[in-house]
Order: C-alpha cells, then structure tokens, then sequence
C-alpha cells in the first residue's frame, strides 16, 4: 500500500514539472498493473492544474515585475498576449498542447481581463483533453506491445526506463536551447545599454 502511495506522489510530481512523458510513462505501468489508470489520469489532472493555477496567480499578482527580470520570457509574453487578444478561445482551449509555452501562457492570462471562472472552465477542458490523449496514448502502447511481443515482459521496465529518459533528454535540450537564447537576449540587451 506504502508503495503505490509513493508511485502515486511520483506521478503527480513527475506530470508537475515533464506533462506528457510522465503521463505517458504512468499510463503504460497501469496497463502493466502497477498502477490504476483512473487514479493516473486524476493525478495528471490535479499537477497540471496545480501547475497552471501557480503561474496564472504570479500572473495576477506579479505578473509585469516577474517579467521584467526574464527578458527571454518576456518576448514570449508579448507574442502570446498578441495571440490572446486575436484568437481567445483557441489558446485558451489548446495552450496545454504548445511546448515551450505552457508556463508562459497561463502567467499571461494571469496579467490578462480574462476572469478566473473563465480561466478555469478552459483550463479544465483543455487539460481533461491533454490527459485523454496522451493517457490513451501510453495506454494503448502497452496494448499493442503485449499484443505484439509476448517477451515484452522481460524488457517492461528497460522500456518505461527508456521512455523516462528520452522524455528528460529531449526536455533538459529544450531548456538548454531556451536558456541559452536568454542569455543571448541579456548580452545583446546589455551591449546596448
């Protein structure tokens, strides 16, 4: 009991900080039995929407002066906040899908008129969507690779393992990319001062 409990906070700290991955990876070890796929997807739920709520509440509390000392994220709030007033309802229904921005739009929103009733009603529905999908997806892959290699048994954990560390990879890549062009951005803002 102890031990599901502990896998079940990994869960939801692992969808709090790498979403799909985690999530994907989670799904897989309930189709293996390890874990119950309803119990995933609620926990899913519950860290990105943790995770939304932080950021759209240093939105509305601090939003600018958080801003003003990450150039890099600020370029960032100044696309999205064009898109928001533009196109409202489709980054609000489909923002849990854009990497790269899902910290920066809800702390956006966070600084927008857009009320918390209507925030929540989208970020509900655009996060039960995400955990549909990519729950379904990792799902459905121990599906096929049961259906498809009787020996996968032996190589389950070496497959979540693997699956966990491309996930990390790729994500510590892009924030490698992101911080990097930060520090550019800070150089080239500092030449011209």
């Amino acid at each position: 009991m102890i031990k599901k409990v502990l896998l079940y906070c990994l869960v939801y700290i692992a969808c709090l900080f790498e979403g799909e991955t985690a999530l994907t990876t989670s799904a897989f070890a309930a189709h293996r039995g390890y874990l119950e796929i309803i119990a995933v997807m609620v926990i899913a739920l519950a860290a990105t929407q943790t995770w939304d709520w932080f950021w759209f509440t240093i939105g509305r509390r601090k939003g600018r002066v958080f801003l003003r000392k990450r150039p890099g994220l600020n370029d960032k709030a100044m696309k999205i906040n064009n898109i928001l007033g533009k196109y409202p309802v489709p980054l609000l229904l489909g923002y849990r899908f854009l990497f790269g921005f899902r910290t920066a739009v809800p702390l956006v929103i966070g600084m927008s008129s857009v009320s918390k009733q209507k925030f929540l009603t989208f970020s509900l529905i655009n996060t039960i969507l995400w955990d549909i999908l990519f729950s379904s997806a990792g799902y459905f892959f121990g599906a096929f690779l049961e259906a498809n290699w009787k020996r996968i048994e032996y190589y389950e954990f070496e497959i979540m393992g693997g699956i966990i560390i491309m996930g990390i990879i790729a994500g510590l890549f892009l924030r490698y990319k992101s911080l990097r062009g930060v520090a550019m951005q800070s150089e080239i803002i500092s030449r011209n001062k």
